[in-house]
Order: structure tokens, then C-alpha cells, then sequence
């Protein structure tokens, strides 16, 4: 019975072709081989062409619906025949032995599992801060997260409990509202932080600056879509959450605390405390200008 299930491994990708690699390559690389993969892309770069060059191995390239990473994960599932679906981003590393590995907790009755992931390029000030972050974040959630790089769950899941939200006029990605929608369906949740898949974290200034808004503007885009939030309820409280922000720094306490918490699971706490201080200040000042930049998106 085991080897009767079958896993649909999904890769949404927009202008990867720096790293789509990665994931192709890992996916086709898994020792358990009853599995099909989709990217689907959305790239106007030369992304398509590179995943074209995968096509002999069995990987299908598919158009991607233009309404983000969430529309296109959302087209992978549909397009999908696998009893499990997984779900990768462009710059994600399973080991080869990832299906297999999460196999034994479909087999024992799982409806979605969550694995453990990890930055690999740390050499970056800007990639050690966010890992060591999601380090600091991960211990004081523990097992009750509902979303990781790596993610899985049985397809029929999926669709019981309408897919991923994302149709909406605007490009924005919410995927951890699948885990959190399983959980309040009463599916089987499975942790597995002893299977490790690794990742790309923002390696510079650019791509953090850019990133770090990005989470700002979604976080808006979706309180307004998802949450239902009025405009004028998110205008105050933004203007409180930015006092508290300039109040947080002014202070410098409250900051201090909270690198030093970070740092900690650095290996060089000491040396990266300032830089890391630094990282922080720009999160936080690049996820005001985001949630503004969400707001105004509505409002056009």
C-alpha cells in the first residue's frame, strides 16, 4: 500500500531562474519516484526555458493564472492526480529521501505535515538575521505552527476546505491559510522537525529591503481580503502600531531585548548584535512603508 500513494509535488515560480534549480532538481532527485511535478510559472523572464530543459525528467511546465503565488499553487492542485500534494518555492531543497520520510506519516493516517527548514546561504548578514529570527520564532511556537517550507497534505484536504484563498484583484499570497484552514476543519496535523528542507533567505540589501516590504504590504492586503477589516479600522491601527514602533525605538530598550533574544542562536551572538540591530530597525521600517503601500492599493 505504500508505494500506491502518490505525492504531486507543486512549484509556483515568478522570475526564478536564479534559483528554480534548486527545487526542480531536488524534486526529481527523490529516491521515492511515484510522484509527478509541476512548476507552475508566471515568469517574463527566461525562467519557462530553464524548466523547459527539465521536461525529459517528467517535469510539466504550466502557465501560471497571473493572480500570484497562492493562484498558482491553487492550479497545481487542480491540475494534480497525487494522493498528496507538496508545496515548494523556487528556492527550496528537499533531501532526497523527503517523500519517503513524510510517506510513513500519510501511511499512519496524517492529513498534513510540517517539516523543519533552514537557510543555507548564512554567510549573508541579511540571510543569518532572518534565520535566526524564524529560529527565535519557531521555539516559542513550537509545534504549533501551521506552516513551513516543505509543506504537505492530502490533496482531497485541500479541496474540502476550498483550496488556498487568493482570487482576488490584486497579487497577494497568503499560503499559510492553508494550514490554518485544515486546522479549523479538525484535519490530523503531523510536526516532523527531525526532516530538514533547505532554503534561500534574502542574501542582500535589495532583496531584503524588498522582501521584508513585501510581508509588510501583504500583511494589509490581507486583514482587508481575508480578515474582512474596514479601511478606516486599518488607518488607526496603523497609526498606533507606527507610534509604537517609533516609541519601541526611541526607547531602545525594548529593542536591545529583543536582538539580543535573536542573536543568541547565532553562532556568534556578540558579533552579530550590532549588524542584527541594524536588520531589525530596516524590518521594521520597511513593513511600515508595506502596510501603507497595502492601504493605498485598496484604496485605488
Amino acid at each position: 500500500m505504500s508505494n500506491k500513494l502518490k505525492f504531486s509535488i507543486i512549484i509556483p515560480s515568478y522570475n526564478e531562474k536564479e534559483d528554480i534549480r534548486l527545487s526542480i532538481e531536488s524534486a526529481i532527485n527523490q529516491i521515492y519516484q511515484n510522484r509527478e511535478i509541476f512548476v507552475v510559472d508566471d515568469s517574463s523572464d527566461n525562467t519557462p526555458q530553464i524548466i523547459k530543459e527539465y521536461e525529459k525528467f517528467g517535469v510539466q511546465l504550466v502557465n501560471g493564472p497571473r493572480k500570484g503565488c497562492c493562484g498558482a499553487r491553487n492550479l497545481g492542485i487542480k491540475m494534480a492526480t497525487g494522493d498528496v500534494i507538496v508545496l515548494l518555492n523556487g528556492d527550496v531543497c528537499l533531501p532526497n529521501d523527503f517523500l519517503e520520510r513524510i510517506l510513513k506519516h500519510y501511511n499512519s493516517g496524517a492529513d498534513y505535515v510540517l517539516v523543519e527548514a533552514k537557510a543555507f546561504n548564512l554567510e549573508s548578514l541579511w540571510a543569518r538575521f532572518v534565520e535566526m529570527q524564524h529560529r527565535y520564532e519557531s521555539k516559542k511556537i513550537g509545534e504549533n505552527a501551521e506552516w513551513t517550507e516543505g509543506f504537505s497534505c492530502r490533496r482531497q484536504a485541500a479541496f474540502d476546505i476550498g483550496l488556498i484563498p487568493g482570487d482576488f484583484f490584486v497579487r497577494f499570497c497568503r499560503d499559510w491559510f492553508l494550514g490554518k484552514k485544515l486546522k479549523e476543519a479538525g484535519f490530523k496535523k503531523v510536526v516532523d522537525y527531525s526532516i530538514i528542507v533547505s532554503h534561500k533567505n534574502p542574501d542582500n540589501f535589495k532583496e531584503y529591503w524588498r522582501v521584508r516590504k513585501a510581508r509588510g504590504r501583504f500583511g494589509s492586503l490581507m486583514q482587508y481580503f481575508l480578515y474582512k477589516k474596514s479601511l478606516l479600522f486599518l488607518f488607526f491601527k496603523f497609526l498606533i502600531k507606527d507610534a509604537l514602533f517609533l516609541l519601541k525605538f526611541l526607547t531602545v530598550f525594548p529593542v536591545v531585548v529583543k536582538t539580543i533574544k535573536i542573536s543568541r542562536y547565532s553562532d556568534k551572538p556578540l558579533k552579530d548584535f550590532f549588524p542584527f540591530l541594524l536588520a531589525y530597525f530596516i524590518q521594521e521600517f520597511t513593513r511600515v512603508i508595506g502596510e501603507w503601500e497595502g492601504l493605498l492599493i485598496v484604496l485605488r
